[in-house]
C-alpha cells in the first residue's frame, strides 16, 4: 500500500499545469496583410449628403405632409426643382407660358403661380432668360427664408 501511495504521488507529481508547460512546436503564422478591395476604398470616400432629407431633429408631428412623402403628388412635384429644364417659352403676351422637362422627358406648361418642386416652389417670374420658381420654408428657429432657383435654358438652375 505504500508503494501504490508513492506512486500515486508520483504521478499527480509528473502531471504539472499544462499552460505552464514550454511551448514547443511551430511558431503562429502572423495575420496577412490587410488589402482594401475598391469597395473599401469607396466606403473610406463615403460622404453623408442631406439635401433633400428630412431634418432627424425635428419632431415628425409638426412636419407637414410634403409631396415625396405622397405618391400621388402632382408630376411637377416629384422632382427638385433644379432638375427641371426649360425647353420652351411664350414670353411676350400678357399670360406667358413655359415649357419644363423633367428628368423623365416628360413636358409640363406652367405659368404665374404653377407649383414646382419638392419644397412647394412657386413660378413668380417668366422672361425671354428662363424661370423663376420662389421656394419658401421655415428654419427651425421660425425665420421665414425665400429661396428663388432660376430654370434657365439648358437646365441651368441656379440658387
Amino acid at each position: 500500500m505504500k508503494r501504490s501511495l508513492t506512486m500515486l504521488a508520483l504521478a499527480l507529481a509528473a502531471c504539472g499545469d499544462p499552460l505552464d508547460a514550454p511551448k514547443t512546436g511551430p511558431k503562429p503564422k502572423p495575420p496577412p496583410p490587410v488589402v482594401k478591395t475598391q469597395a473599401a476604398e469607396e466606403a473610406d470616400a463615403w460622404f453623408y449628403n442631406p439635401a433633400g432629407k428630412r431634418d432627424p431633429f425635428s419632431s415628425f408631428l409638426a412636419r407637414a405632409t410634403r409631396p415625396e412623402d405622397n405618391p400621388d403628388a402632382p408630376p411637377l412635384q416629384r422632382w427638385d426643382t433644379d432638375r427641371f429644364v426649360v425647353t420652351g417659352i411664350i414670353w411676350n403676351v400678357d399670360a406667358p407660358r413655359a415649357l419644363l422637362v423633367d428628368p423623365e422627358g416628360t413636358g409640363h406648361v406652367v405659368r404665374h403661380g404653377t407649383y414646382v418642386g419638392r419644397n412647394w416652389g412657386k413660378v413668380t417670374a417668366i422672361s425671354e432668360d428662363g424661370v423663376i420658381v420662389t421656394e419658401e420654408y421655415r428654419m427651425i428657429d421660425g425665420e421665414l427664408v425665400v429661396n428663388p432657383v432660376s430654370i434657365q435654358f439648358g437646365g441651368t438652375g441656379k440658387k
